[in-house]
């Protein structure tokens, strides 16, 4: 029952907000209409006044009468200027000669006495438009000189009172009122209609957008998963920390196009209209492989976009392959225990029938000559236990992996993960290419000239014309002819943007085994300047050597 309660206030709030917002607005607008029609009345009225006192100054028995007898003057002009004051409807029209006296005055005892505001400016040419207080009160005037032959013999002064021009804007707003009611009843209306649209569209109440944009966000933010979201257009609507991170986009991504920001594999997948698009798909965005999940954004039968769903590849393969290398290490150590049981047997049985001898010859076969570890040759552990790692494996799949009696690194020379994903890389491709009874060769080099890493294998080769395709991400020379394995789409396309990265190359031939040779290299990293330059070698340097 709270939640209702809150629910209602906050409708409330809402309404009266919005019936705030059309009543301010409303007397906003009314103030400076107001103002404008206040502007308007006055100079209506100031051009009425000036009107009747240019109409009246211009009539020649006032001006005749000013001129040639301004004692008896009133006796004319008093009459002329009384009807000109009741057919124009002002308050007031007041001449005077140029002695300042009055001749005409709507009070008859007025005539004869001196008028109440300054003539002189008006005595001397001028005109007088304004308001000014006199004997009937504040009114709106006009004062101009009055001519005869030329030559100013008076002044005449008209008037109307400003409470008449103000009463007239009362009438105003009682007409305009009706029409703000109006506008007041039809903004309330359409708040209403706004706040049931909303609830219509969104099916929540305007207080629960709000909460359910939380919601939202703490579910996208809370996913392990990478996820984002593109619109009709293409353009990215929503994207969560953890998409954020493996695809390395900067906090400003949402709202700009998917080509702009994301890898071209991502964008192809998200436009393909194919139905493969909607299953579990490998993808490389820079160097991370990653696992996608694309899935159309609907509500109801509206599309609103796709979705695409983002699993780190790289740590799970790395998860996956430690745990393969544990399980082969399992199987080797449990062969050599039945070897080991069987190898005890033959010398229990020669000892209980006194070939002491033949026993003794046995036990030197045995424990005889052994390869040498390989750190040997490579002189780092990290290789020298991937190389263990993939001798498991290539044993597994009867291919006998090799290394090259040319191999070593430099000591001080530092193994980066580049080098373990590339050598991991090319071994895995070769080893299934060699198939069963093939035969792998590992040569690598490292030192201050760079890394070269050379792979080469027993297998069918490579076929002309697909050296190019096999670093394209998604080509797999599986697909091709039988046989042909190299490739599996990602693993190649994942070399080759490391070995673009450290400014490097990559090379495909054929090897001396009878199948394909792969070969990246790349020079050393950069280090920071000294005093004392230290020559770098050219590329050949490191790619033949």
């Amino acid at each position: 029952m709270q939640w209702i309660k809150n629910s209602q206030r906050f409708r409330i709030r809402i309404l009266f907000l919005q019936l705030a917002i059309v009543l301010i607005t409303l007397l906003a607008v009314s103030v400076i209409v107001m103002r404008f029609e206040i502007n308007r009345v006055e100079d209506s009225a100031f051009s009425r006044v000036a009107l009747v006192a240019e109409e009246t100054a211009q009539l020649a028995p006032i001006g005749h009468a000013l001129a040639k007898d301004p004692e008896n003057a009133a006796e004319i002009v008093a009459p002329l200027a009384h009807l000109a004051e009741s057919a124009s409807g002002v308050d007031y029209v007041t001449i005077a000669d140029l002695n300042g006296i009055r001749v005409a005055h709507p009070d008859p005892e007025s005539i004869g006495q001196p008028v109440s505001s300054d003539h002189e400016s008006i005595r001397n040419g001028e005109s007088f438009r304004g308001v000014e207080e006199g004997p009937l009160g504040v009114t709106l005037r006009v004062k101009q000189p009055v001519f005869e032959e030329g030559k100013i013999v008076g002044t005449i002064s008209v008037g109307i009172l400003q409470s008449k021009v103000r009463a007239s804007l009362v009438d105003i707003v009682w007409a305009f009122a009706p029409w703000i009611i109006l506008a007041v009843a039809i903004g309330s209306l359409a708040a209403a209609l706004v706040e049931r649209a909303i609830r219509r569209i969104y099916r929540v109440d305007p207080e629960e957008v709000d909460s359910l944009k939380q919601a939202q966000q703490a579910v996208l933010y809370g996913v392990s998963d990478g996820v984002l979201g593109v619109d009709g257009n293409g353009r990215l609507t929503l994207i969560n920390g953890e998409a954020r991170r493996l695809l390395d986009l900067p906090e400003d991504t949402v709202g700009q196009q998917a080509e702009e920001v994301l890898d071209q594999s991502l964008v192809d997948l998200l436009r393909s209209d194919s139905p493969e698009a909607e299953s579990v798909q490998n993808v490389l965005s820079g160097e991370r492989v990653l696992i996608a999940t694309r899935r159309e954004a609907m509500l109801g039968p509206k599309h609103y976009g796709r979705t695409l769903t983002l699993t780190d590849h790289t740590e799970l393969e790395e998860t996956l392959r430690e745990l393969r290398g544990q399980r082969s290490l399992a199987d080797t150590l449990r062969a050599q225990a039945h070897e080991f049981t069987n190898r005890l047997h033959l010398l229990s049985g020669l000892m209980s029938i006194g070939e002491y001898e033949e026993a003794k010859e046995h036990i030197q076969r045995f424990s005889g000559a052994r390869g040498e570890h390989p750190e040997t040759h490579l002189g780092d552990p990290t290789l020298s236990a991937l190389f263990v790692a993939k001798q498991a494996v290539a044993s597994e799949a009867g291919v006998r992996l090799e290394l090259h009696p040319f191999s070593a690194v430099v000591p001080g020379t530092a193994i980066d993960d580049d080098a373990i994903t590339v050598a991991s890389n090319l071994l895995a491709n070769a080893i299934e290419a060699a198939d069963d009874g093939g035969v792998v060769s590992l040569h690598l080099n490292a030192g201050p000239t760079g890394m070269r890493i050379a792979v080469s294998d027993s297998g069918p080769g490579i076929k002309e014309g697909d050296a190019a395709r096999l670093v394209q991400l998604g080509y797999s020379s599986k697909t091709g002819a039988p046989g042909a394995v190299h490739g599996r789409g990602i693993g190649l396309a994942l070399v080759d943007r490391i070995r673009t990265r450290r400014g490097g190359v990559l090379k495909f031939g054929s090897s001396d085994l009878g199948g394909a040779e792969v070969i990246v290299a790349w020079p050393p990293a950069k280090r920071p300047m000294v005093k004392q330059s230290i020559p770098v070698p050219a590329q050949g340097d490191y790619f033949n050597d």
